[in-house]
């Protein structure tokens, strides 16, 4: 074997054929490399590879198409059949001699990720496996072009042959979408496709499955290479062929049934596969079946989310995945919810309620208010799916009310979504047609009221919280009067100080915006998930404890201006530095008041004294602090077990940042340099031999 090898190697080393491989392989792949690595900055090397994946469906063919047709055109196949060699290792030989010459530019390839460290940030774990993916990939190709050579004498027709299949196998997912297959064929189709199991490669999958799937089809093909060798001999066995290609298929199926995450490592910075202790918590109390359903037609389902699914259906027997093609089941999505789901969303259903979860809850984005665009920043996947489980297996589910009537703010898509995403069900309540707040209420929100509540609404409202209720208060700035608002936090031991809130001192605020304030964070469960982050708000009033404050009432400070602050009583005057009237601080921004009731009963009331706490565009310059906060109080508010907190894992780019002297230097060595100098060798030693 190693001296048929070496004999083959040393055929495509001393021709042009193996230097024309290499160069056309590092060129097209430098110039995608320069033009988005260097040139765009983009950090992801896998995703240039999976750009370049065509180019082996056109140089395989020139490396393989000569193995075995060279060999029956010129007769000399007759001499290695009589050879003391097997057929088997006169097949290795060539193809190891065909591997070893594509090693050489993808031992060059490694090298590329290394270069753009010197420029930032790379995730070596991820470009590595990409190349692993690759090389496999490519080594696939080879296999299945060295059989395909040992069916013809024509180089010609061997080459036009291999890109054929190929290009069958690497489209045959596309064709199957493409055509509707559905079922059976769907399936094998699915199968066939040698370029998908390369993609778990890409988005940072150490994937067995798929090092099995590409090792069977190389041992696959030269088995078939080899059993086509003996057909002339006589010893060809149909069954042998038969037996071969069934093995293969069971063994990928038995890999593909077992649990993925003994199979596959997730080697992503994202860690977008890995599910964490929480989702591992609530998956494992599981004493009910939950099928989860990713609706999506068959060929365009999106390969993270499919992965993460296969993840939840490991942890648990309890957990089932299908997939169900909306244009083949059409009414199958609204026999549990009204929503018009988009494509790759996710049903929850479980023995007594269902959840849907949208494709755009699960991918979310963020807003450049500069440029008014929107990117992916944030992939919600385990967040949102793990949320839908605990809300479909939940006994009960807590319900907060949010108050209308009063020219309230609206709480935006991002907020309520967030909300429901804890398991919470968000109602909206008019008190004037309500006799009462209804008893299954867990808390009750005024968002932003710039007009005041009525004598009786304040009624209702104090008699909620007399039976131990509890109420959240974003306060809106008006100049209207609003005498039952105020005396319903007079009678909670807070009182307003008149005009807007300033901040003095400069570690406080915003630069050059003193009323956007930064206040102090205090110790508290309410604020432990933000006690080392900001909150900013605007446009708040200032509040304070009551001198003569009741004696059933706790008064606990969340946030608070710094001594320097002041409340600014001349809201028309263009002066922001404090002046004569003003209010000297400090305030509090932020309260929470606890009454108690009797021995087992209390009311508590939160207070925040401005609206723009729930603000996105707010929100955003602190990163999310303010909504983090808010959501800490909710989860206080509500029964601790049926809340999930799940941070979305970020998707958010962190680009290179390369010189143009330093890209066009490593442009011109890869592009140009690198396989100018692979041809000259090749032409040199090709010439050589002419000449001798």
């Amino acid at each position: 074997m190693c001296a048929i090898c070496k004999k083959e190697l040393r055929a495509y080393l001393t021709s042009m054929t193996g230097y024309i491989f290499m160069a056309v392989l590092l060129a097209v792949t430098s110039l995608y490399y320069v033009a988005n690595c260097l040139v765009g900055g983009y950090p992801v090397f896998g995703a240039i590879l999976s750009s370049v994946y065509f180019v082996l469906l056109i140089i395989v063919p020139v490396l393989t198409m000569r193995s075995m047709a060279e060999e029956k055109r010129q007769k000399t196949d007759q001499l290695l059949m009589t050879a003391p060699v097997s057929l088997w290792k006169i097949v290795l030989g060539k193809y190891l001699a065909m591997v070893t010459v594509f090693l050489i530019p993808m031992a060059i390839l490694c090298l590329y990720p290394l270069i753009l460290l010197r420029f930032g940030s790379v995730s070596l774990p991820m470009a590595y496996t990409a190349i692993l993916g690759y090389t496999l990939f490519g080594a696939a190709c080879l296999a299945i072009g060295l059989f395909l050579s040992a069916v013809t004498e024509s180089q010609v027709i061997a080459a036009v042959l291999t890109f054929g299949v190929l290009f069958f196998l690497n489209m045959a997912s596309g064709i199957a979408n493409v055509i509707g297959a559905s079922g059976l064929l769907a399936s094998i189709l699915n199968a066939l496709c040698i370029y998908q199991p390369f993609i778990n490669f890409v988005q940072g999958m150490f994937d067995l499955t798929g090092i099995l799937y590409y090792m069977t089809v190389i041992v696959l093909a030269l088995f078939l290479t080899v059993q086509l060798l003996q057909k002339k001999h006589g010893t060809y066995r149909a069954s042998m062929v038969v037996f071969a290609c069934v093995a293969a298929v069971l063994v990928n199926l038995t890999a593909g049934k077992l649990p993925s995450q003994y199979l596959k490592y997730d080697v992503s910075d994202q860690k977008l596969f890995t599910t964490g202790d929480q989702t591992a918590e609530i998956v494992k109390g599981l004493d009910e079946d939950i099928t989860l359903y990713l609706i999506a037609q068959q060929g365009s389902e999106d390969a993270t989310l499919q992965e993460l699914l296969d993840r939840y259906a490991g942890l648990s027997s309890h957990i089932k995945v299908e997939t169900k093609d909306p244009v083949l089941y059409p009414n199958f999505v609204s026999q549990y919810t009204s929503e018009n789901l988009s494509e790759n969303s996710v049903l929850v259903v479980g023995q007594n309620r269902s959840k849907a979860v949208d494709y755009y809850d699960i991918y979310q984005y963020s807003m450049d208010y500069s440029t008014y665009s929107s990117s992916l920043s944030s992939f919600d996947g385990e967040g949102q799916i793990t949320s839908a489980i605990a809300y479909v297996t939940a006994e009960d589910m807590p319900v907060i009310y949010t108050l209308a009537g009063h020219d309230e703010a609206e709480l935006s898509t991002t907020v309520t979504s967030s909300i429901e995403k804890e398991n919470i069900e968000l109602k909206s309540l008019s008190l004037l047609t309500e006799e009462a707040v209804p008893e299954d209420a867990k808390a009750v929100i005024i968002y932003g009221a710039i007009s005041d509540i009525s004598e009786d609404e304040k009624n209702k409202l104090e008699a909620y919280m007399e039976q131990g209720g509890q109420m959240v208060l974003l306060l809106g700035y008006t100049d209207k009067d609003t005498p039952n608002l105020d005396s319903l936090l007079g009678d909670y031991g807070i009182t307003l100080a008149d005009g807007l809130v300033l901040e003095g001192d400069s570690q406080h605020h915003l630069p050059n915006y003193p009323y956007y304030l930064l206040p102090d964070i205090q110790s508290s469960a309410y604020t432990s998930d933000v006690s080392s982050r900001y909150v900013l708000l605007a446009f708040a009033q200032g509040m304070t404890e009551a001198a003569d404050i009741s004696e059933d009432l706790t008064y606990e400070s969340l946030l608070t201006t710094s001594a320097k602050s002041y409340s600014k009583t001349n809201l028309e005057s263009e002066n922001l530095d404090q002046e004569e009237g003003d209010i000297a601080g400090p305030f509090d921004l932020g309260a929470v008041v606890t009454k108690t009731i009797d021995e087992d009963t209390e009311a508590k009331l939160i207070v925040f004294s401005s609206e723009t706490l729930l603000d996105e565009q707010v929100d955003s310059m602190v990163s999310g602090g303010n909504s983090t906060l808010f959501l800490n109080v909710m989860s206080q508010l509500v029964d601790h077990e049926s809340i999930v907190s799940i941070e979305p894992k970020s998707m958010s780019t962190e680009y290179l940042t390369v010189p143009a002297g330093s890209a066009i230097f490593w442009g011109i060595l890869t592009i140009i340099l690198i396989p100018l100098l692979l041809l000259a060798t090749g032409g040199i030693i090709w010439f050589g031999r002419r000449k001798r």
